[in-house]
């Protein structure tokens, strides 16, 4: 028996995927409740929008973007971070914390494989693919 989870495909438009299952082996899948509720409020999900092409961001960047303070951008980069929608690394400046959409999510630019469905993002300078 194979260790592999399998991640089903699925479309937030209500659109049919012909694409089948594919199984991801050594991956944690998240759970629908959290990962939803990290992504439910308008500016996180304005920021995971912004993410979407596979960019690594600080909170004060951020922050900037959105015309918003760089503690409660901070704040919602934390509570996605803590939901595993979002990872972070240390920049060149060990001060400096990096918030990215993981490999393991981020099948493409603009594609979120959350593991329960699929979630097709607008990516800077066209559509998702």
């Amino acid at each position: 028996m194979s260790d592999a989870v399998t991640s089903p495909v699925s479309d937030v438009s209500g659109a049919k995927s012909v694409a089948s299952a594919v199984p991801v082996a050594g991956v944690k899948w998240l759970d629908p409740a959290t990962a939803f509720a990290a992504l439910g409020n308008p500016l996180r999900w304005s920021i995971y929008q912004m993410l979407a092409d596979g960019r690594a961001m600080s909170a004060s960047e951020v922050a900037a973007v959105v015309k918003r303070d760089f503690d409660g951008v901070s704040k919602h980069l934390r509570v996605m971070r803590a939901a595993g929608v979002l990872a972070s690394k240390r920049g060149e400046d060990r001060r400096l914390e990096l918030y990215y959409i993981p490999e393991t999510i981020r099948r493409a630019d603009g594609v979120a494989d959350l593991g329960f469905c699929v979630i097709r993002l607008p990516v800077a300078g066209g559509t998702s693919k």
